[in-house]
């Protein structure tokens, strides 16, 4: 099943939108119905295509969702950061990367792959969306009085929204950004507990 294209098919353009209409169909069909209830019949319908224009594009439903994932994380990128200020560019990259778990499905979808996670197809594209995460974060602390213990730094701010998000389905507020910024970076002295 690795190449289904007929005869009749090649050369055939692909249409920007209906592609485009395909990923945002998946992404909306894995944050909704998780990966097994997201069939392309299902995909193709609510697309409001078929399922030979599904195939003309991908192999099989996990290239679908891959291809759909990689997009919405290409959307979701998180800026380069500005070198000015380590804790400002730490709010903004995890401020965006909050926002789109948070606000979009992009979130949902991934949640609903973790399960999957030991699939050769599906764990490259969920390393893929880590990596370009921890790359922004190196970014911002190269060069900087922070760069000692790094990635340790950048294991406990991905941490606080996989665990929060993925994990618990909590919302993480600005607030939680912010205090996690300065405790990371130890601009908060600890505070006493209640007594």
């Amino acid at each position: 099943m690795s190449n289904r294209k007929n005869q009749s098919d090649i050369g055939r353009p692909q249409k920007t939108q209906v592609t485009e209409d395909i990923l945002t169909t998946t992404l909306n069909g894995l944050a909704e119905r998780g990966f097994e209830a997201t069939t392309i019949a299902h995909v193709a319908a609510k697309a409001q295509t078929s399922k030979q224009a599904i195939y003309r594009r991908w192999p099989d439903k996990t290239a679908m969702v891959a291809a759909a994932i990689r997009s919405a994380l290409e959307q979701a990128s998180p800026s380069p950061p500005q070198r000015s200020n380590v804790a400002h560019d730490l709010k903004i990259c995890l401020t965006n990367t909050v926002r789109a778990y948070q606000e979009t499905p992009l979130g949902d979808a991934l949640r609903a792959l973790v399960p999957m996670q030991d699939h050769p197809e599906l764990k490259g594209i969920l390393n893929e969306a880590e990596d370009a995460r921890r790359l922004v974060l190196r970014q911002i602390f190269i060069a900087t009085p922070f760069e000692a213990d790094m990635e340790t730094r950048i294991d406990l701010l991905l941490g606080l929204i996989y665990f929060k998000l993925q994990i618990r389905g909590q919302q993480i507020s600005e607030a939680d950004i912010e205090t996690a910024i300065h405790l990371v970076l130890g601009l908060t002295a600890p505070r006493m507990p209640p007594t």
